[in-house]
């Protein structure tokens, strides 16, 4: 008898583990996989104007560069954080590290080493891990960089005749994504506080779970949070002297 209650104890308990682990797993179910660019020069500009000691890395040219994938359900953001048990390492990504340090660059010059693709990975890629074509640390990685080969905004835009320098209505250059891929996009701002100007800071194109480019229709913010009754500027050189709030 003594021996059947103590196995029914730690049946139990077993039992109590598994429906208290379950009630707060985090669900890793989305929709799309968003490909997320940023706009060098204005990513400086947020970054630089947080602090004056603040300084940039930039790309060696103009061009956008990688921020994340992000598994995205509509109408929200998220999941994110899914898996602990996957923690970053640094050491998986040594054959990548040359091409990641020059398109998926940490603006945020001194920041402690790989704090930025660390963060993507904790954030999104524990997430985005139910690919198979981005189950570990290395895939996932890998294929942001494929991702920004084929569809870096700089080309995209260029073909739309969207160029860095000038300023232009949001609905020109989403029409313009939209014409150059036959897919729809979403376009990101920041505000200048003090003029109220407006500055492009991220493109974002839009994947199904097979990594097929699909319209980004009922993510988050779709299609812009850009005001859309005034030019966007999308900037040559990193502006300066101004204070920046996140739309």
């Amino acid at each position: 008898m003594h021996k059947y209650n103590i196995a029914l104890y730690i049946f139990l308990l077993s039992l109590l583990c598994i429906t208290h682990g379950k009630q707060f797993e985090k669900s890793n179910d989305f929709d799309v996989l968003i490909f997320t660019q940023l706009w060098p020069m204005t990513a400086c500009f947020i970054w630089k104007e947080n602090s004056e000691k603040h300084s940039c890395l930039l790309p060696k040219r103009d061009e956008w560069t990688i921020h994340g994938i992000w598994p995205t359900k509509y109408n929200t953001k998220g999941p994110e954080f899914c898996n602990s048990s996957l923690p970053f390492n640094a050491s998986a990504l040594a054959p990548l590290q040359d091409e990641l340090k020059e398109n998926w660059i940490d603006i945020q010059n001194g920041s402690e080493p790989y704090t930025f693709w660390k963060h993507e990975w904790n954030k999104h890629g524990t997430c985005a891990v139910v690919i198979k074509a981005l189950n570990n640390e290395y895939k996932y990685f890998q294929e942001g960089l494929k991702l920004h080969d084929t569809y870096n905004m700089i080309n995209v835009l260029a073909k739309a005749n969207v160029l860095p320098g000038q300023k232009y209505m949001i609905e020109t250059m989403l029409t313009g994504i939209q014409k150059v891929l036959n897919k729809k996009g979403q376009i990101m701002c920041v505000q200048n506080k003090k003029t109220g100007e407006l500055y492009v800071s991220e493109i974002r194109l839009c994947f199904d779970k097979a990594l097929q480019l699909t319209d980004c229709d009922g993510i988050y913010h779709f299609p812009t949070n850009c005001n859309k009754f005034k030019e966007i500027i999308y900037p040559s050189n990193v502006p300066s002297n101004y204070h920046v709030i996140q739309l």
